[in-house]
């Protein structure tokens, strides 16, 4: 769980049903975000940190409730983990699910055999407007075995399975202490562009990094150097570029259609009915949300209440400044420029993206003057073996 309320709203994109929602409870202390949110079927989860004396009873109250949409056709929206973080690893899960799979057993025995689906999101770069993501699902996880003659069930072996699982759809750079350090050839593999074969030798490879890090204390020290000498060198050379335009060798360099870039001033043109709403959201954001899991959330947020009021805007204007009889013409269009233009723009930024990606991939393997970053980028890599130059 990384991102914010963004990772909800990713899943939600690609489910047809609607989720239902366990929310961190201080959300809804706001009256008009606590209507929003109901509104939504999102229900409030409480942790410690609300520091509220019947804790223990809203929940149990909260998984109830759930228990009941769950045996109504309901599907619920749960992060094992617990609690959000920006590093693209998984933590420590909690006892939540278990415990509603549990309790859902035990009132309704027909759900031991509900399908608990797990899903993973990832992100090039969260903060970064129109990077790229990709969600993955994997098989259904059973649970049936597993609940014991007490009612309750194995939560360790549940949340192993489940972690297993999730290993395997979603980046997991483990121990906590090698994550700074594997991060950046994580990076130039690119694991949003990743899917089937070759997504499972990257999910394989960070699995045997894991187990050759706590294994061999010599090899983790000597990718530690190498990492911290490319950091370095990356850095005094004014950090040129980012690990995802130069893959691992010259032949991974990103590609991108050039010739998208023509169309750039004509998508500048489309985007101007929202640019003006735009840079203020922008600029508002950046000077208001100081965690950067919130900054995607908040531009979104924001952008789904004030873009459709700036195109209402536009279009009562065009309307009125329309000749006689052409008025409902000239806003209906005003808004399809809004609406249609934003979208363009929206297009055209994740092409930008690719083409800067090329050409700075184009250029740290080629420009002279980044010998000393690109030596002690093939040697970090060479250690994971990932450096083979063709």
């Amino acid at each position: 769980h990384q991102n914010g309320m963004m990772d909800p709203l990713v899943s939600c994109a690609f489910v047809p049903q609607q989720i239902h929602w366990l929310t961190r409870a201080d959300v809804f202390w706001n009256s008009v975000a606590r209507h929003i949110m109901y509104g939504f079927n999102q229900m409030p989860i409480y942790r410690q940190r609300d520091r509220l004396e019947d804790i223990r009873h809203r929940n149990d109250v909260i998984f109830d409730v759930c228990v009941e949409r769950l045996h109504a056709g309901a599907a619920m929206g749960i992060f094992p983990e617990g609690n959000h973080n920006p590093f693209p690893s998984l933590r420590e899960f909690k006892g939540g699910l278990a415990e509603m799979l549990a309790r859902s057993a035990a009132k309704h025995p027909e759900l031991k055999h509900i399908r608990v689906m797990p899903v993973g999101v990832e992100y090039e770069d969260y903060v970064e407007f129109r990077r790229q993501l990709r969600v993955r699902t994997g098989p259904a996880v059973p649970f049936d075995d597993l609940l014991l003659e007490d009612g309750t069930l194995n939560k360790k072996a549940f949340n192993d399975r489940l972690r297993k699982a999730l290993s395997k759809l979603v980046v997991n750079i483990q121990p906590q202490e090698a994550q700074p350090h594997l991060h950046p050839a994580v990076r130039a593999l690119r694991p949003t562009e990743l899917e089937n074969v070759e997504w499972t030798e990257v999910a394989d490879k960070l699995g045997a990094w894991a187990e050759k890090w706590e294994e061999d204390s010599a090899w983790a020290d000597r990718v530690k150097h190498a990492h911290t000498a490319w950091e370095n060198a990356w850095i005094q050379a004014g950090k040129p570029g980012r690990p995802e335009a130069w893959g691992t060798k010259p032949s991974k360099v990103r590609c991108a259609r050039q010739w998208t870039r023509i169309l750039a001033p004509l998508t500048w043109v489309a985007n101007l009915p929202s640019w003006p709403m735009q840079l203020f959201i922008e600029r508002f954001v950046s000077k208001t949300v100081r965690k950067a899991e919130f900054v995607s959330t908040m531009r979104l947020g924001y952008g789904i209440l004030l873009f459709p009021l700036t195109w209402l805007l536009w279009s009562g204007i065009a309307g009125a400044m329309a000749p006689a009889g052409l008025g409902w013409a000239a806003a209906g269009l005003m808004w399809v420029w809004g609406q249609g233009g934003s979208r363009t723009y929206a297009w055209s930024q994740s092409e930008a993206h690719a083409r800067r990606d090329q050409t700075d991939g184009e250029q740290f393997w080629s420009d002279a003057g980044l010998n000393e970053v690109r030596k002690a980028w093939e040697k970090y890599l060479t250690l994971l073996d990932l450096g083979e130059r063709t």
